[in-house]
């Protein structure tokens, strides 16, 4: 009779079915409560001299969102929040500064992608802003004038 064999034979198959893989939890964030640009501000204004993340520029606005709690809209990675229009609303501490390709009196010229984010806000004229990777790793903290701008363009974003 192969009834038997046929039982063994499906238990057998069934206690070599593999076993669920254990997955390491992902690094998560809470989502924290109130406006978080404070906390962007701080978290960036802390890591001067220090490299955060892989040190690219875009890292330390990512990190300090994360760090805060705060999500970005959308999916594209350079949006952080609502379009700002600088000349008319100043900046604010926790704004995230976009340039593209932005030439200054000064001889600064960022590349074809950079980011910031503001740490002091004032007018468009006057404020502090922290970055990384803009000839080093490591976060400086400068002052900025955004009207002196001579050509290439600029995008503020506040986060909400």
């Amino acid at each position: 009779m192969k009834f038997p064999t046929l039982a063994i034979l499906l238990v057998s198959a069934a206690s070599c079915a593999p076993k669920p893989v254990q997955k390491t939890p992902a690094r998560t964030f809470h989502r924290q409560v109130g406006n978080p640009a404070p906390r962007i501000a701080a978290f960036c204004g802390s890591k001067s001299g220090q490299q955060v993340g892989n040190g690219e520029c875009w890292t330390l606005a990512d990190e300090a969102f994360r760090s805060a709690g705060a999500r970005r809209p959308g999916i594209d990675p350079r949006v952080w929040g609502r379009t700002v229009n600088a000349a008319k609303e100043g900046l604010k501490p926790g704004d995230v500064i976009e340039f593209q390709s932005a030439r200054f009196p000064d001889g600064t010229v960022t590349g074809a992608a950079h980011t910031a984010v503001v740490v002091k806000g004032g007018s468009w004229e006057k404020f502090t802003i922290a970055e990384q990777n803009w000839g080093r790793k490591t976060v400086r903290v400068r002052e900025m004038n955004l009207k002196a701008r001579l050509s290439g363009k600029v995008t503020v974003y506040r986060p909400q």
